[in-house]
């Protein structure tokens, strides 16, 4: 891997304005990010497209690319998988008011979650519903120039990298490939090495994240017990030329987001080589 490869991102800077944000990008040196469509930097419920619009301009003038956008999907009711159509159905508007930003701000990659039922639901009735989903948003994603990445996540109906080789077969669009999360492998007991395989020219971006069992996510890369080195190391073993960005979604970090961002480039930066992707 080369440093070029890592993006920042705005996970950790939800205390803080969108300007903060890329001002603090500009001092770390970076100038490729993955944008978090959360609040209060771009909720999509309170954005409109002029709104987007001038987010894209505050971006372009700190001289700065958008390369995945990331519309929050665990701390809002988001589910394509949920039987309850009326929360589903707004789940589907949600991600295509995403796509709608994202084909603005010109993003060639836009994450999405399966989302999952209710405790006790049919897991194959929930599949039906997550694939047919994905089916409408990628095939409006496909007229846009956009893919889809798709991101397994454990609390979700496609929870492994078995479930999304699986579901990317179903749908089966050059405009829908692969992302894989290094807390989502360590946490479902995937193996990292076979993940990368099974997915091969799928595999588009990696969330490069640290994390401890049971239940500490996200954390600062080098701060855990995932065995990123290692991972580190199948990426280049496999000529792994994607993106990656350090994930550090949640509260933990938000009084400290530009340290955070800081410590966590210090370490990525430290498993790269000289060069340019």
């Amino acid at each position: 891997m080369v440093k070029e490869q890592f993006l920042g991102g705005n996970y950790q800077y939800t205390k803080h304005c969108f300007s903060y944000f890329l001002e603090s990008m500009k001092r770390l040196g970076i100038s490729h990010i993955e944008l978090y469509g959360a609040a209060p930097h771009l909720y999509l419920y309170d954005y409109t497209i002029g709104r987007v619009y001038e987010l894209k301009r505050q971006i372009q003038d700190a001289g700065m690319t958008v390369e995945c956008f990331t519309p929050e999907q665990c701390n809002y009711p988001i589910s394509m998988a949920i039987e309850d159509e009326v929360v589903r159905e707004r789940s589907l508007q949600y991600y295509e008011k995403a796509l709608a930003a994202a084909a603005v701000l010109e993003v060639p990659y836009m994450q999405m979650i399966s989302g999952g039922g209710l405790i006790g639901s049919k897991e194959e009735e929930n599949w039906k519903r997550a694939a047919d989903g994905f089916y409408r948003i990628v095939k409006q994603a496909e007229k846009l120039g956009i893919t889809i990445l798709l991101e397994a996540d454990f609390t979700c109906t496609v929870k492994n990298t078995a479930d999304a080789c699986r579901m990317l077969k179903e749908i089966n669009s050059p405009a829908f490939s692969g992302l894989l999360d290094t807390n989502t492998i360590y946490f479902s007991g995937d193996d990292f090495e076979e993940s990368v395989k099974a997915l091969g020219e799928d595999l588009r971006h990696v969330h490069f994240i640290d994390g401890k069992k049971p239940d500490v996510y996200c954390t600062i890369p080098g701060t855990g017990t995932i065995p990123l080195k290692e991972y580190a190391g199948i990426l280049d073993k496999y000529g792994y030329k994607g993106r990656l960005t350090p994930e550090l979604w949640g509260w933990q970090y938000v009084d400290m987001a530009e340290e955070a961002m800081k410590d966590s480039f210090q370490f990525v930066w430290s498993l790269c080589k000289e060069g340019t992707v």
